[in-house]
């Protein structure tokens, strides 16, 4: 038995930076935890790993006064994760274990571990190639119940279930309650209303080797041209989860998988070269900042994929013959990465902008009130090759950030306002999150 009561009262946030009181209770077994709190009278809340606490479990003092005490539960990590046999079933599976079964290409991962510690055991049991299509920007941070939970997509724009099989779910029973098929949906994207996500069983597959990125240089209030870019690249972004083999080919190439076109601006890469403590990476973003000077651009679009060939042959593929560009984009002053170190640096200087802007909407500036922020997140899918309704998506958040820019005019002297812009050009998820932050003097 869990003595609830010793448990200190933890310093939980919610992703806003707003504080939530909670008791925290790190667990390896969600399952009986949640089970005997709910006999105790304590309300449960799920806790994450970045964001502390979801959101959505922001509550008034006196809506809690009808329990015990709030409780939150958060996952036990590992820095490794625990390897146990395929014999061990999904609702016993620990929270920071793992296993592999090679003979259905299935992953059962802990709720408390990351997914990039999933791909790394993948990598050293099955193959430099095997994956899980999970692409997050923050893979090696987000844990794995969370991910569920929330039904993030990142730069792939699939969600979990597209290749999540059973979900282990801590919902109340002493034992976590197995979901499958449609009865996913249940716990993904549900925030952890439901209960707690234990453990899960994935999918995973074996995708072309070589990593690559591809940076061009766009204009970000050119909203038509950027409709024409994002249209040429649907059939290449397209990607089909399939049904009866574990390996992942391209729509259009087989040997090429495009797995996310993500957002960079110029004003974020001035303020990564100004905040980071690292002098390579600096360099590369300095490069990647003269690049947007050369093209008298303010976005850098940022292709990223696997495939079989090298990043030059790639851009050769992307190209189209009869305009020499890529969707109306030149590539005079594209820069390309490919695997290993320049892939890992590549990742650094992207996630940058947004980490950037999720801590300086939490930080409160010298002489300047807390901060209040709020960030735009609608999910856009274009179901056919059609540069139009890219361009009016694009065209609602130019006005979205024409407007801020005039807010920013008229409260000047008494708040600062910052606008931050980061996210997904993925014309099957459409998704440029607008994050604007508001400090008043």
């Amino acid at each position: 038995m869990i003595s609830f009561e010793s448990l200190p009262q933890a310093e939980l946030a919610d992703d806003g930076g707003r504080p939530v009181e909670g008791r925290l209770l790190v667990s390896a077994e969600p399952a009986p935890a949640v089970h005997q709190a709910l006999q105790e009278g304590y309300a449960v809340m799920p806790a994450g790993g970045l964001t502390s606490a979801i959101g959505a479990f922001a509550y008034p003092a006196e809506a809690a006064q009808a329990f015990k005490a709030v409780l939150a539960i958060r996952p036990r990590t590992s820095p490794e994760p625990e390897m146990v046999g395929t014999d061990v079933p999904l609702e016993s599976v620990k929270t920071n274990q793992i296993s592999i079964d090679p003979a259905s290409a299935t992953v059962t991962a802990g709720a408390g571990l990351t997914f990039q510690q999933v791909n790394n055991v993948l990598g050293h049991v099955v193959g430099p190639s095997a994956r899980v299509l999970v692409d997050l920007t923050s893979i090696g941070s987000a844990m794995v119940g969370g991910v569920i939970a929330s039904g993030s997509m990142g730069p792939l724009r699939l969600r979990p279930s597209a290749s999540c099989t059973q979900v282990a779910l801590a919902a109340g029973s002493r034992q976590a309650e197995i979901l499958s098929g449609e009865d996913i949906h249940r716990a993904e994207g549900m925030q952890g209303w439901t209960g707690l996500v234990q453990a899960v069983r994935m999918r995973y597959f074996e995708t072309p080797l070589n990593e690559f990125g591809l940076v061009l240089p766009v204009q970000g209030n050119d909203t038509d041209a950027l409709g024409d870019f994002l249209a040429y690249l649907h059939p290449w972004t397209a990607v089909e989860v399939p049904a009866d083999r574990s390996s992942l080919v391209g729509s259009v190439d087989e040997a090429t998988v495009i797995n996310g076109v993500e957002l960079v601006t110029r004003t974020s890469l001035e303020q990564f070269i100004l905040e980071s403590s690292d002098d390579s990476l600096k360099g590369k973003a300095q490069n990647l900042l003269q690049s947007c000077d050369y093209a008298g651009a303010d976005w850098l679009a940022c292709i990223t994929g696997w495939s079989d060939h090298a990043v030059d042959d790639v851009l050769a593929l992307l190209l189209d013959e009869e305009t020499e560009t890529i969707g109306g984009v030149m590539i005079d002053f594209g820069v390309g990465f490919s695997s290993g170190s320049e892939m890992d640096a590549f990742r650094a200087i992207r996630e940058g902008a947004p980490d950037l802007a999720r801590t300086r909407a939490r930080v409160t500036p010298p002489g300047l009130l807390k901060p209040w922020t709020t960030s735009s997140d609608v999910n856009l899918i274009a179901p056919h090759k059609d540069s139009t309704p890219l361009a009016n998506a694009l065209m609602a958040y130019q006005d979205y950030r024409e407007k801020i820019g005039a807010l920013t005019g008229e409260l000047a002297g008494r708040v600062a306002v910052e606008m931050s812009v980061y996210g997904h050009l993925n014309p099957h998820g459409l998704d440029p999150h607008h994050r604007a932050i508001r400090m008043a003097r």
